[in-house]
């Protein structure tokens, strides 16, 4: 069970008001401006630098203060530079100490008493994360005989799986089983202990946990596994390798990911959507009978389906849900060529970021049965759906867009961009690809049609 989106608001949102609390009481900052520097800048960018809240299972006390030091040095150091340049007269550097340390006291209280408070509900929580062993090793013993002793993780191990009889442990099927009993019982992440697998079954697992959003992890006795880049992840002391690292599932990103994608999509929406939208409505209806909007179910992240908003562009069709736009198709009206080739039949998928099932920046949702018949066809097609869809996409500022329907190939290449953009995401990666989609709307493209 990820933890992080109890991690970060609580701590965040708590820190930011023990700070403002903190300096009004001890009246060292004299101007608002002051207050919401401190507020905002130096915690934030000390907290984006140090990865303050990346955090893949709970930690301990020790790791708590280590990953609080580690930020309010860098916190401290941009205090100390401000205050001394700005207000150097006024505040003396015993002041600006003092001021730190009870800050920092205060701090690690705070996230002493959040992470006190979320174990002891996780532990005596019964909604625990459904976990299964496949291969029987030291390691694997031990790494169970450690959650079940520390049941504030919320993890659940139901047992092995291995071709070979052994009495210390409960062995619920052979090999084979594996991916049956996932199926049947609903299993969030396998662990694998590699060296008592055979290439054919771990083959398996890793496809079936890539196509299925089941979490991977290897327990590190098995060192080069399949020559693939690992991430080290840890419970504690306890190390795990997992498969796939997610730069989503660190809460800081997820933070700033959303909050760029609300400031993004209500400007759009107060100042453009406020007075285009009535205009293209009106070109809509006047160009053809039907409604102002298209809405269809498509598939998003983890591949739960949500109604995905366009502006029709074509004219009314039984069939248009289930069938893609090609070349000169004749059911696009004049003005819906026009907005389709400048992409401005995607602006109402803005309230769709807003609402929280599409990102600004993301691979593109796909219709329902075109990501059925693609799953299928495409490897490691389902992996494009780990995070939300976009409005625009590194696939589409690549130039792979268009008709894929006659055109396997363009659709490989899409799904090895959205992959790349999933496993190399950063902020400046999104303003790139947010900037290069604004140039393509007033460049001819051959594949918007």
């Amino acid at each position: 069970m990820s933890l992080n989106r109890y991690l970060l608001p609580l701590n965040l949102l708590g820190e930011l008001i023990i700070i403002a609390v903190w300096v009004l009481f001890s009246h060292i900052i004299p101007t608002l401006i002051d207050i919401f520097f401190f507020l905002t800048f130096c915690w934030m960018v000390s907290t984006l630098l140090t990865k303050n809240y990346y955090i893949n299972r709970l930690p301990g006390l020790l790791i708590n203060a280590l990953n609080l030091s580690k930020h309010f040095l860098l916190y401290f150091l941009f205090l100390f530079v401000y205050l001394q340049l700005v207000h150097k007269t006024q505040i003396s550097h015993t002041q600006i100490v003092t001021f730190a340390l009870w800050l920092y006291i205060f701090l690690l209280a705070w996230r002493i008493i959040v992470f006190t408070f979320i174990k002891r509900t996780l532990k005596s929580s019964k909604n625990r994360q459904p976990v299964i062993i496949a291969g029987v090793s030291v390691a694997s013993i031990h790494f169970k005989e450690f959650v079940e002793a520390h049941p504030e993780y919320g993890i659940n191990i139901l047992g092995f799986f291995t071709d070979k009889t052994n009495e210390k442990v409960e062995v619920l099927g052979p090999l084979s089983d594996v991916i049956p009993f996932c199926q049947k019982h609903n299993i969030s992440e396998i662990i694998c202990s590699a060296d008592k697998l055979n290439k054919e079954d771990i083959n398996d697992i890793l496809e079936y946990c890539e196509n299925n959003f089941i979490s991977l992890k290897v327990i590190p006795d098995s060192a080069g596994f399949l020559g693939r880049d690992l991430v080290t992840t840890f419970i504690e002391h306890m190390p795990l390798l997992a498969l796939r690292k997610n730069p989503f599932d660190e809460a800081t990103n997820q933070f700033l990911k959303r909050g760029f994608d609300i400031l993004f999509s209500l400007t759009v929406i107060v100042f453009i959507l406020s007075w285009l939208m009535p205009i293209i409505a009106i070109l809509i209806k006047l160009s053809s009978k039907g409604p102002i909007f298209f809405v269809q179910e498509r598939s998003g992240i983890r591949n739960k389906s949500f109604k995905c908003f366009k502006f029709r562009s074509m004219r009314t069709d039984n069939n248009a849900e289930f069938k893609q736009a090609t070349k000169n198709d004749s059911r696009v009206t004049k003005i819906g060529a026009f907005i389709r080739k400048t992409s401005l039949d995607e602006l109402p998928q803005f309230f769709n970021v807003l609402i929280g099932n599409m990102s600004i920046v993301g691979p593109r949702p796909h219709p329902l049965k075109l990501t059925e018949e693609y799953s299928q066809k495409v490897d490691k097609y389902m992996v494009r759906h780990l995070v939300k869809p976009g409005i625009t996409g590194l696939s589409q500022v690549m130039g792979y867009r268009g008709e894929t329907q006659h055109d396997l190939y363009l659709m490989k290449m899409r799904v090895r961009m959205d992959r790349f953009y999933i496993d190399n995401w950063s902020f400046y990666l999104d303003l790139k690809v947010v900037y290069s989609t604004v140039i393509m709307m007033f460049k001819k493209d051959q594949n918007a049609y």
